[in-house]
Order: structure tokens, then C-alpha cells, then sequence
């Protein structure tokens, strides 16, 4: 019966280090993941900057989605700005060459914003279920969207908290080599029969609720979530309604609803396949391991890729964004435009600087028309009403500005109660 029993260090200046030193990285491995690491940073730093921004400038830009997706890019600018890299750093460099204070910094900020981004995408999952499956219920609106994101980080910075107390930066002074690293230390369990478990009951519990009750389980119910709004999505058709142009305003929006969840199942998935691969990673020391032995040589190089991985999730999520969404793109452009002192390009489908308003020809409004009915189920009679709808909104609008009657464009839609589209105008 040992007990948990104090550790005491011990002076090692005059005995020479045991074993054989750490060999240096090849130089190419080096280049290869520091040029990684800067690549991916500059896209994550400069992706997600420009995406705050976008959302922040433009006034009809700052929907309940949209809010949810900038929170999400801050959380990953803080992966950027710290823990990527200083995980290549780390990897590179013999031991840990950045002191106590990153040792402690770098573990709260990764569980932190892993913390966060999770729970910002659960925000956006339910949004989008009571937005699509049940449109007349009471939401979250734009100006409680604060109060959410703020609970979102105070959860996430308690969750991240207990790294900053139990990891320690420690010194040993060998006769021929100094030897850094960064541990985490803690509480250590008396067990039954008088062993001490050197805090491994801990470590299980704690990173057991991190893997699995805060990022598998959500992503469960996510991917449950989202597969009853495609499912919805999918089967629901359009009903031909006796308005002139109600018809095309409710296919419009059905197709923006679909183009908007397809850009966060997107996200979801991108999540997903970057950030398991770490938590099994973690979870294999704890619990198909003896602490007492080496790890597996395999295990450092799977390790430092799956880590690696999770971070490159900071630099993919503006990019579909960008690449899925109309209006980040719109808003990217307007930034620049006002930056470089360039104006504005007017919208083609409306202007309020123009005194004649520029549409599509009618044989393109025509051909959409019918091609979105098609699409949408509608049946060969209503074709006809949707295409001479939509013209006559075109075509008898001579307003300056948009008047109310008049479909919008799919990524200009918001359709009040539903909150489908992320753009307001």
C-alpha cells in the first residue's frame, strides 16, 4: 500500500543525461510543417478577420446566423493567433522552448475555442429547426443573439479552465542537456487496495466530458438535427397559392433555405472530420495504455497530424463561407471596394441611385420560373402563372426602390417568420 506520495525533484546536474539524446528533426520535415503552419495561418487569420468584418460593416448582414458564424470565426482566430503555432513550434523544437506561461495559455485556449465552435454550431443547428420545421414558434432574434454568444464563451472558458490550474511547465538540468516540457499534473486517486493512480482518474474524467459529452454527443444530435430539415427540405413542395407572385416568392425561398443549410451541413461535416481524429488520439493514452510505459512510436507523428488537423478547421471554415454563401462574398467585395475608395457596384435587381431600374430579359425570368417549378414539384398548370408572375413583377416595377410585392433574389431573401436567409435588407 503506497499511497499518492509528494513528488520531489531531485538535483541532476552532475549525472549525465540517461539514454541517448533526441536526435534533430531532419531539416525537410522542418521547412514541411513550418510552411504549413504558415499557410494555414495566414488563411485563418486573414479569412476569418475579413469574415467579422463583413458581418460587422454591413447592417444586413448582422442576422442571427450571421452572428452565430462570426462567433465561430473568432473562436477560430484564437486557434490562429495561439495554439497552432505554437504547436508546430513545439513539435520543431527540442522539448518545450516557450516557457510556463504558453504551457498553461496554449491548453485553455484549445479547449476553449474547441468549446465554443461546438456549441455556436448547436446554436445554428437548433436556429434552423425551429426556422424549418416548426416557422411559427418563437426564436431566438437578432438582438438575443448577445446573450446566447455570451453564454456560449462563459461555458467554453469554465470547460478550458482546469488546464490553466493542472498543466506545468518543469526544468531538469541534466550534466550534459536540459530537459523542458510541458505536463499536465492531476489530482491523483488513492484507489481501494492503497495504489495511486498518479492522476490518471482525473485525466479520463476530464477529457472524457470534452470528447465525448461536449463534441460527440452534440455532433450526434446535429447530424440527427440536420437530417429531418433535409428531409423536410426535400419532400415538402410548393403550393400554388392565388397571389400573382406568391408562388415564385415561395420557391425562391425554399431554394435559399436549401442553399443555406447546405453551406452549414458543410461546416458540420468539416468539423467533424477535422476534430475527431484528435480526441481519439487524446483518448488512446488514457485508456488503452499502461501510464507506466512509452507511448508507441507511431503515436507522436498520429498525434501531431491529427492536432494539426483540428487546427486547419480555423482556415477551412472561411472558405466555405465564401465559396457557399452569395453574400459574404457580395460583402467581401463591398469591404474592398470601400477600402480601395472604389464605389459600390448598384444591385441589378434593384437601385435606389438609378432612375430606370435594369432587369433580366423576360425569356430568362420566364425559363427560371418554370425550371424552379419543375424542380420544386409543382404540377404543368402553374407554370404558366409563375412565369407570367414573375415577368409582370419584373417588368411593371418602375420604381426606384424595391416595392414589397417584388421575389427578391435567393441571397437577398429573409422570409420574416421563417428566418431562412442570413441577409436583411
Amino acid at each position: 500500500m503506497s499511497g499518492c506520495k509528494p513528488v520531489v525533484e531531485r538535483d541532476f546536474t552532475a549525472v549525465p543525461y540517461p539514454g541517448n539524446l533526441p536526435e534533430p528533426m531532419p531539416t525537410w520535415e522542418k521547412g514541411l510543417k513550418i510552411g504549413a503552419c504558415v499557410c494555414v495561418e495566414f488563411v485563418a487569420l486573414f479569412g476569418n478577420l475579413l469574415l467579422i468584418a463583413v458581418v460587422l460593416r454591413t447592417p444586413r448582414m448582422r442576422s442571427t446566423i450571421n452572428c452565430y458564424i462570426a462567433n465561430m470565426a473568432l473562436a477560430d482566430l484564437m486557434v490562429a493567433l495561439g495554439p497552432m503555432w505554437i504547436h508546430v513550434t513545439s513539435d520543431v523544437i527540442d522539448g518545450w522552448p516557450l516557457g510556463g506561461f504558453l504551457c498553461k495559455f496554449n491548453s485553455l485556449v484549445q479547449v476553449t475555442a474547441m468549446v465554443a465552435s461546438v456549441m455556436t454550431l448547436m446554436a445554428i443547428a437548433g436556429d434552423r429547426f425551429f426556422a424549418i420545421i416548426f416557422p411559427l414558434k418563437s426564436r431566438v432574434t437578432e438582438r438575443r443573439v448577445s446573450f446566447v454568444v455570451i453564454f456560449i464563451w462563459l461555458s467554453a472558458l469554465g470547460i478550458g479552465l482546469p488546464p490553466l490550474f493542472f498543466y506545468t511547465y518543469t526544468e531538469r538540468q541534466w550534466k550534459d542537456y536540459l530537459e523542458s516540457f510541458c505536463t499536465d499534473v492531476w489530482p491523483a486517486v488513492v484507489s481501494d487496495d492503497g495504489e495511486c493512480d498518479q492522476g490518471l482518474t482525473s485525466k479520463q474524467a476530464y477529457w472524457t466530458v470534452v470528447s465525448v459529452v461536449l463534441n460527440w454527443l452534440p455532433m450526434a444530435v446535429m447530424v440527427a438535427v440536420y437530417a429531418v430539415i433535409i428531409h423536410r427540405l426535400r419532400f415538402s413542395r410548393v403550393q400554388p397559392s392565388a397571389g400573382r407572385n406568391k408562388s415564385l416568392m415561395s420557391a425562391v425561398q425554399r431554394r435559399s433555405k436549401r442553399k443555406v443549410v447546405k453551406m452549414l451541413v458543410a461546416v458540420l461535416i468539416s468539423f467533424m472530420v477535422c476534430t475527431i481524429p484528435f480526441q481519439v488520439t487524446n483518448l488512446y493514452p488514457l485508456y488503452s495504455h499502461d501510464m507506466n510505459e512509452k507511448l508507441p512510436a507511431w503515436h507522436k507523428t498520429v498525434y501531431f497530424a491529427a492536432v494539426f488537423l483540428m487546427y486547419t478547421n480555423s482556415a477551412i471554415n472561411p472558405i466555405l463561407y465564401g465559396g457557399l454563401n452569395e453574400n459574404f462574398r457580395r460583402g467581401a467585395r463591398d469591404l474592398f471596394n470601400s477600402l480601395l475608395g472604389r464605389q459600390t457596384a448598384p444591385n441589378l435587381t434593384y437601385t435606389t441611385n438609378l432612375t430606370m431600374p435594369r432587369y433580366p430579359p423576360v425569356s430568362v425570368v420566364h425559363n427560371e420560373a418554370e425550371r424552379i417549378a419543375v424542380k420544386e414539384g409543382g404540377d404543368k398548370n402553374s407554370l404558366r402563372q409563375l412565369a407570367e408572375s414573375a415577368a409582370y413583377v419584373y417588368m411593371n416595377t418602375a420604381l426606384p426602390s424595391k416595392p414589397a410585392d417584388q421575389p427578391p433574389d435567393e441571397d437577398d431573401v429573409e422570409s420574416g417568420e421563417n428566418g431562412d436567409i442570413e441577409s436583411r435588407h
